[in-house]
C-alpha cells in the first residue's frame, strides 16, 4: 500500500538530510542543472492518458557489459521496475554475457527467438539479412519527438536505408567522433625519459623503446586475439580491420583487409615485433588475460573506448597504487600522406534494433523517448529516486554505495544512456577525478580517427569463413597477418593472401559491394 502524499515526502525529505550528512562516506550532492538533452527534449513522461492502458510487455536482449547484473525476474528488480512504472510497460530484459552475446543471439534468432528489441553495437545483422528490422519513421513522428531533437541528422543517416529508419542511434558520450583512442602510462612514459607527443609512426616506436629502456618487463603494446584492439596501430595509415573503401584506380570498394596501405601496417607491426615491442601473446590474449595484463602493470599502451579511460584509471588505482599510475591519451600518428588517422568515426555507440515481431512498438519507442528527457537523464546517472538518490531544494543526493550494492550501477548507464553527457552528473556519481580523466580522453576523441566511406552501404556476405563478410577480419586474413607479423613470412607475402582470398570469393563481394557502393544501397 502506497504511504499519504505528506508521509512520502516527508520521509524523502528525511533521508536526503541524512545522505547529504553521510556524503563523505557513500553519497554526494550536487546543484541540478538542465541536460544539453533536456535543454532540447521535452521533460514530460507519458501522459495519463498512456497510463490507463495494460502495461505493453516488452523483451529486450542486451549485453551484461562485463558489469554484475541483478538475478531474478526483472520486474522485481527496483530499478527496472521503476523503468517500467515510468513508461507504462512490462520488462523483460534478458542480459547476455559481454563476449558471447553475438553468437548466442545467433542461435536463438536461428531457432525463431526473436525478442522485441536487441541493443546491439549497429543494426543487427541477422535481423536487417532477414528483413526483421521495423522501420521507425512514423512511429518516431508520433511518439519519439524528444528523440528527434535530441539526436543529430548524422546518426539518424548513419541507420537509415532506402529512406527507412530502422533503429534508434544510442549517440557517442563526450559528443565525441571515434570511439577509441590510445591509453598511455604517463607514468612509464616519465620513467622512460620520453617528453614528446608522438606524430609519426616512427615517434610512435621511439616512445615505444624509451618505455621498454625504462621498464623492460613491460609490453610497450599489447592487443587481443583476432586483430582485436589494434585499431590506432593500424589506424595510422588511415586503415582498419573493418570497412574499407572506394579506389579510383580501380574503380572498386574494397575492404582494409587487402587494402595496400595495410600491407604497410603489419610492416609496422613485424618490427615491432622483432624489437620486443609487442605483446608477443597478442594471438592469444582473450579479454581476461589482456585485461589482467594491463591491470597488473605488465602494458603500457593499449586501445581501448574513450568512455572507459576513468575505469581503466580506476582500475590501476587499485590494483598498482604503489606505481601511482596515470593513463592519459594524445591523437594517433599519422603515417605519411595519412591526413585522417586513428579508429573510424561513427555517429553512434550503439544501436536500438526493434524487430517486426514487436507487438508493441509505440511503447518501446516512447520507453527510449524518456530517457533522452530530464527524469530519464537522472535515471541513467542515479538511478530510483528515493532508493539510489533524493532530491531538495534543487539538490541531487546520490547514493553511490546503494547503487553499487544493488547491482545496478554498472550496467544501467551503459545499457539506457542514449544522448547523454553531463558532466555535474558524472561528477557526482563518478567524482570529479573521474571528469577530468574523461574530459581528457574526449577532447582526443572529437578530433581523433577518420571518416568512413562505407558507413550506410549494405555489407555483402559469404558463407566462407575464409572470405567472410566484406568489411570485416575473415580468418584468411588473420592467418596471414600473423605470419607476417610473426616473421613466419616475408611482407610481400601479403600480395600473395590478397591474390587468394579475391580467387577464393573475394573478387564477388567486390562486384556486389561496389555495386551496392555506386547505387547508395
Amino acid at each position: 500500500m502506497k504511504a499519504p502524499l505528506k508521509q512520502s515526502a516527508m520521509l524523502l525529505l528525511l533521508l536526503a538530510m541524512v545522505m547529504a550528512g553521510c556524503s563523505n562516506n557513500n553519497g554526494s550532492s550536487v546543484k541540478q542543472e538542465p541536460t544539453a538533452a533536456a535543454t532540447a527534449a521535452a521533460t514530460a513522461i507519458p501522459g495519463d492518458e498512456q497510463k490507463t492502458e495494460e502495461p505493453a510487455h516488452i523483451e529486450i536482449y542486451l549485453s551484461d557489459n562485463n558489469a554484475q547484473i541483478p538475478s531474478g525476474a526483472s520486474m522485481d528488480v527496483p530499478t527496472i521496475r521503476y523503468l517500467a512504472e515510468q513508461t507504462n510497460t512490462d520488462l523483460d530484459l534478458v542480459f547476455f554475457p559481454h563476449t558471447a552475446m553475438t553468437d548466442q543471439v545467433k542461435l536463438r534468432i536461428a531457432s525463431g527467438q526473436i525478442p522485441d528489441v536487441i541493443l546491439d553495437g549497429g543494426l543487427h545483422r541477422e535481423l536487417y539479412y532477414n528483413d526483421q528490422l521495423l522501420p521507425l519513421n512514423d512511429l518516431l513522428q508520433e511518439h519519439g519527438q524528444d528523440l528527434l531533437k535530441v539526436i543529430p541528422q548524422a546518426a539518424w543517416d548513419s541507420v537509415t536505408r532506402n529512406g527507412r529508419i530502422l533503429g534508434i542511434p544510442r549517440l557517442l558520450e563526450g559528443n565525441t567522433l571515434t570511439q577509441r583512442v590510445l591509453f598511455v602510462r604517463q607514468d612509464l612514459l616519465d620513467k622512460g625519459g620520453y617528453t614528446k607527443t608522438p606524430a609519426t609512426p616512427d615517434d610512435l616506436l621511439d616512445m615505444f623503446r624509451a618505455i621498454k629502456q625504462g621498464s623492460p618487463d613491460v609490453y610497450p603494446y599489447s592487443a587481443r586475439e583476432n586483430f582485436a584492439w589494434f585499431d590506432n596501430i593500424i589506424g595510422m595509415w588511415g586503415v582498419s580491420v573493418w570497412g574499407g573503401e572506394w579506389m579510383e584506380a580501380s574503380q572498386e570498394v574494397i575492404p582494409y583487409t587487402i587494402h595496400p596501405r595495410m600491407k604497410e601496417a603489419l610492416a609496422y607491426l613485424r618490427q615491432m615485433n622483432e624489437e620486443k615491442l609487442l605483446d608477443p601473446e597478442f594471438m592469444i590474449n582473450n579479454r581476461n588475460t589482456w585485461e589482467q595484463k594491463i591491470q597488473s602493470g605488465q602494458t603500457a599502451v593499449w586501445t581501448h573506448a574513450a568512455n572507459l579511460a576513468w575505469d581503466w584509471q580506476n582500475r590501476l588505482n587499485q590494483s598498482i597504487p604503489d606505481q601511482t599510475p596515470k593513463v592519459t591519451t594524445f591523437n594517433t600518428p599519422k603515417a605519411a600522406g595519412v591526413e585522417q588517422a586513428g579508429f573510424q568515426r561513427t555517429p553512434f555507440n550503439g544501436v536500438v534494433n526493434i524487430s517486426k515481431q514487436a507487438e508493441n512498438p509505440e511503447a518501446i519507442i516512447r520507453l527510449f523517448n524518456f530517457l533522452v528527457t530530464e527524469a530519464g537523464n537522472k535515471f541513467i546517472y542515479f538511478g530510483v529516486p528515493g532508493v539510489t538518490h533524493t532530491e531538495q531544494d534543487g539538490n541531487i543526493f546520490y547514493n553511490k554505495q546503494q547503487d553499487t550494492d544493488d547491482k545496478t550501477l554498472g550496467w544501467r548507464n551503459l545499457s539506457f544512456n542514449v544522448a547523454s553527457w553531463n558532466k555535474d552528473y558524472a561528477a557526482l556519481s563518478l567524482g570529479q577525478e573521474a571528469v577530468e580523466v574523461l574530459d581528457r580522453f574526449y577532447s582526443v576523441a572529437a578530433t581523433d580517427g577518420f571518416d568512413p566511406q562505407l558507413m550506410n552501404m549494405t555489407t555483402p556476405r559469404s558463407p566462407l569463413p575464409e572470405v567472410g563478410d566484406f568489411g570485416a577480419p575473415n580468418s584468411l586474413f588473420i592467418q596471414a597477418a600473423t605470419k607476417i607479423i610473426m616473421g613466419e613470412e616475408p611482407v610481400d607475402y601479403f600480395d600473395q593472401y590478397v591474390t587468394e582470398w579475391r580467387k577464393m570469393g573475394g573478387e564477388a563481394l567486390i562486384k556486389e559491394a561496389t555495386h551496392n557502393f555506386k547505387e547508395g544501397i
